[in-house]
């Protein structure tokens, strides 16, 4: 009895489980439980669960399916139909933290896969490393759509050189399968080895400037930093990491160098690449991908053929394309077919999506005519000269219609949905004549198609585009179809401007993020080779929201400088235009750094030309640039009185928007001008008009209005003597930024919020939102915003350094380097951080909102000069000045150093 009770216990532990999300499946037992209770499932359920979890990522087929589950046995494809629909009613939905949309996916023609991450146990074998949970930063792999055929040897073989290289390359010829049986690799790596993966696709990059920054983005680093391979560095430090970066060939001069440094410093690197030829980096090992193997003997059954991976890639293509059933006659002209194109992968499957539609007797004929032909007509290289052989015979059966499709599909540089589609062809194709004739290039296998992108899910492949922008550039229909291009991403940037008050951050770059190298083609196209200024001007003001998530400011900002230049250059000058353009730069050069002469003149020639076209929204936009700008600058005055006439014009207008931005903007400059009651007023006026705005695009400045509102009356609020007050509009600031998932909004609350968590003596909470603020504005490229973390940083250094004294004098050394609003904040956390500079500014009246703290540490540096008599009268004007500002927070802290000053007169209110 004793042995038969632990019996159970011994088949428990014997026994291979496998996990996923709150289930596990105990094969043997056939048990399947949802947190440790027991789930009811049909045999035939649980044998297709078993076997779509073992094949976890990939699709299985019906025949497969129906082969396993069903052996023997005849049943029909709505078997496996009605037992799936059982499956996925006992399995729910899946949860926030099982990474997948559905359990399990169907496709038709293509089988059904099971989308959870799956891990396996069992006795004695050691288990696989779990992979690690994908970083969201990170671009993951593109999903594979289809079982890698043939490539069991060299997967292995890559396998073993990522094992002992750092860098491995795979080249081969285009279409020869690179890409795809990377990607098989890399999961094969992870799986093995645990290792974290990013995927960088440079196929659809125009110039080999951007390669750094397609780099940076694909592991989650701003792509306009100025140390771009230092912050890449730093991203990437003490992790295992496999980068996987495609399509090489037409960047190797730029990637190089990047390579080399990164795999220097970052012992936990991988690389994997794909290219036509080596990188050449010191420690590359280069695989050289050969094709498929064909069948060496011309008669032979389709039983021989099909131990030949050429072969067995063309049925399998062929059934996925709706052929019918080969029987073993097939087998020498399935042979014929793979020889004839030399057992390239991409020329296979072209020639595989006729067999749907046409008799392998027919095909094989009429493909060996049309390769002979080309053999004698053609000089090239073997390999190209084969692939350009299938793919001008795949030319040659399309139709006029799907012809023209295709060569203007090639404007594409990356992913596009079907609007797109129709949009390059509106004006020359009917749009359901243009959707069926996109649906039928899928079907020939010259169109990707990926059912698991809900966005974008078209895409030529890179040798499919070149080859059919090579036909369209020896068309007359090039220049036409490039300003279709242009004005299809000018309005498809309005519609995503349009959306920004509608979604958060992570939805709305899943919308529109892909569209990034489709815009830098259109302005590359509308600035140098069809120059149209007016169409550049308007695409490059369109798309600014899109330059500023991606983190792409700098060269957002030189986009707009080589429009502006071209507008200038007109014969006629156009004032509406250059000074949408204007604004635009400003806005840019405000978030890439401090002050300039450049943002000055752009902020002088934008507000100019808004008086002259008398259109209101450019006047508002312009005004808070030339406002911000010289609050950024420290002239305080001159905010004011922008932010005056700013408040009148938008008084006039009776917009909500305008008004609540001309509310902020007079809060701001009342603030830095010592006007606290004041600003107090125009930071809660902003919060009551803000309350139906939300992220509206009319707020021009991108931020949401209540967190900009309450962001300065927090500041002001303390300085007034409200701590508790205070501390809790900063916390709401926060809160809603976050809740909003707006990068520029946060970066705004906790611009309010992190001074106001040091003053309060909260280094706890200030630690927090300081990390926060500066994690933030570096993953967005966010530069203007980046300054004042580490303005921030220094405070919190105060109270947390090893050797506070030696830390304040390190600080003191440099105040002379730092412009004069980072001096000021400086002098709020320490006496000791202000100099005769920062004196003399205050006693010229420049520095307000700060001048009680300034008089308080000239009072102290008296004090510490044996000069009582200078020490006191200047804590007494450090009062004065406070009481009549209303600043009670300042005022405290004089009255404080007077009265702990040896035989100080008293203080009196």
């Amino acid at each position: 009895m004793q042995a038969q009770s632990e019996e159970p216990s011994d088949l428990a532990s014997a026994e291979v489980r496998w996990y996923f999300g709150v289930f596990v499946v105990w094969e043997a037992q056939r048990r399947f439980e949802r947190s440790g209770e027991p789930v009811r499932l049909g045999p035939r359920s649980f044998d297709l669960l078993l076997q779509l979890i073992k094949r976890a990522g990939e699709f299985v087929g019906k025949d497969d399916l129906l082969a396993t589950v069903w052996g023997g046995v005849v049943v029909e494809e709505a078997s496996v139909r009605v037992h799936m629909s059982t499956l996925r009613k006992a399995l729910g939905e899946p949860g926030e933290s099982d990474e997948c949309k559905e359990w399990i996916s169907n496709v038709p023609l293509r089988g059904y896969r099971f989308n959870g991450r799956v891990r396996r146990e069992a006795p004695g074998i050691p288990a696989r490393p779990a992979a690690p949970l994908a970083d969201p930063g990170f671009t993951p792999l593109p999903v594979r759509l289809t079982e890698l055929v043939g490539r069991e040897a060299d997967v292995a073989s890559v396998l073993e050189a990522l094992d002992t290289h750092r860098l491995v390359t795979i080249v081969g010829t285009g279409g020869i399968g690179k890409t795809r049986l990377a990607i098989h690799a890399a999961e094969s790596h992870q799986h093995r080895h645990g290792a974290e993966i990013a995927f960088v696709d440079l196929s659809s990059l125009i110039s080999q400037d951007h390669v750094l920054g397609t780099l940076a983005r694909a592991v989650g680093v701003p792509a306009d930093l100025p140390d771009i391979v230092g912050a890449i560095t730093q991203r990437l430090m003490a992790r295992a990491v496999l980068l996987l970066i495609d399509n090489c060939e037409h960047v190797v001069d730029s990637l190089a160098l990047p390579i080399a440094g990164l795999l220097s410093v970052l012992p936990g690197l991988r690389i994997l690449a794909t290219s036509r030829e080596a990188l050449r980096v010191t420690g590359e090992y280069v695989f050289r991908l050969p094709a498929l193997a064909i069948p060496d003997a011309e008669q032979i059954s389709l039983t021989q053929a099909l131990h030949w991976p050429s072969v067995e890639l063309l049925v399998e293509r062929a059934k996925a394309a709706g052929a019918g059933a080969f029987d073993e006659s097939h087998g020498p002209l399935l042979a014929q077919i793979t020889r004839q194109v030399d057992g390239i992968p991409l020329a296979i499957e072209l020639v595989a999506a006729r067999l749907g539609v046409q008799p392998v007797v027919d095909l094989a004929r009429r493909l060996d005519d049309h390769m002979r032909l080309y053999a004698f007509s053609r000089a090239a290289l073997a390999r190209h000269r084969t692939l350009a052989a299938a793919l001008d015979w795949s030319i040659a059966l399309l139709s006029d219609t799907e012809l023209r499709l295709f060569r203007w599909l090639s404007v594409f540089r990356g992913r596009f949905d079907v609007e797109a589609a129709l949009g390059v062809s509106a004006g020359g194709m009917d749009a359901e004549v243009a959707f069926d004739a996109l649906i039928s290039l899928v079907n020939k296998s010259l169109v990707f198609f990926d059912s698991n992108d809900a966005v974008a899910p078209y895409k030529l492949l890179d040798t499919t585009r070149s080859y059919a922008a090579a036909l369209l550039a020896q068309s007359d229909e090039r220049p036409a179809l490039l300003r279709r291009h242009a004005v299809l991403m000018r309005d498809l940037m309005k519609a995503a401007a349009a959306e920004l008050s509608d979604l958060t951050e992570q939805a709305w770059a899943g919308r529109y993020a892909h569209r990034l190298d489709d815009v830098r083609f259109a302005l590359e196209v509308c600035l140098t080779q069809q120059p149209d200024a007016k169409m550049a001007a308007s695409l490059v003001t369109a798309s600014a929201p899109l330059w500023f998530h991606l983190a792409q400011v700098v060269e957002y900002r030189d986009r707009v400088s080589a429009a502006l230049a071209l507008v200038d250059r007109q014969p006629t000058r156009d004032t509406e235009t250059a000074t949408w353009l204007n604004t635009a730069l400003v806005s840019a050069l405000l978030h890439t750094g401090r002050s300039t002469p450049e943002l000055g003149a752009a902020a002088d020639q934008a507000l100019a030309g808004a008086l002259a076209v008398k259109i209101p929204v450019l006047e508002l936009q312009a005004r808070w640039g030339r406002c911000t700008h010289d609050m950024f600058r420290g002239e305080y005055s001159a905010a004011l009185d922008q932010a005056h006439t700013l408040m009148a014009a938008a008084r006039s207008w009776s917009d909500p928007a305008a008004l609540n931005l001309a509310h902020r903007v007079m809060a701001m400059a009342n603030h830095f001008c010592g006007h606290f009651d004041v600003a107090r007023m125009h930071s809660e006026a902003s919060v009551r008009v803000g309350g139906g705005l939300g992220h509206a695009r009319a707020n021009m400045v991108g931020v949401n209005a209540i967190v900009a509102a309450k962001a300065m009356l927090s500041r002001t609020l303390w300085v007034q003597g409200e701590t508790a007050r205070a501390l809790e509009e900063a916390s709401d600031a926060v809160d809603r930024a976050q809740a909003a998932g707006k990068s520029v909004s946060l970066c705004s609350a906790l611009y309010g919020a992190c001074p106001v968590a040091l003053w309060a003596g909260e280094l706890e909470l200030a630690a927090q939102w300081i990390h926060l603020m500066t994690d933030e504005a570096r993953r967005k490229g966010l530069v203007g915003w980046l300054r004042y973390a580490e303005w921030f940083s220094q405070g919190l250094q105060l109270g947390i350094a090893p050797d506070r004294d030696l830390y304040v004098r390190e600080v003191a050394g440099q105040l002379a380097t730092y412009d004069a609003p980072h001096r000021e904040m400086l002098a709020t956390f320490c006496i000791d951080w202000v100099d005769d500079e920062m004196i003399e500014r205050v006693s010229r009246g420049e520095s307000p909102w700060v001048a009680a703290e300034v008089w308080r540490a000239a009072g102290w540096r008296a004090e510490q000069n044996a000069a009582p008599d200078e020490a006191d009268a200047f804590y007494l004007r450090a009062t004065e000045t406070a009481r009549q500002q209303g600043a009670v927070a300042w005022e405290k802290r004089a009255a404080l150093a007077r009265v702990r000053r040896p035989g100080a007169r008293p203080v009196h209110r």
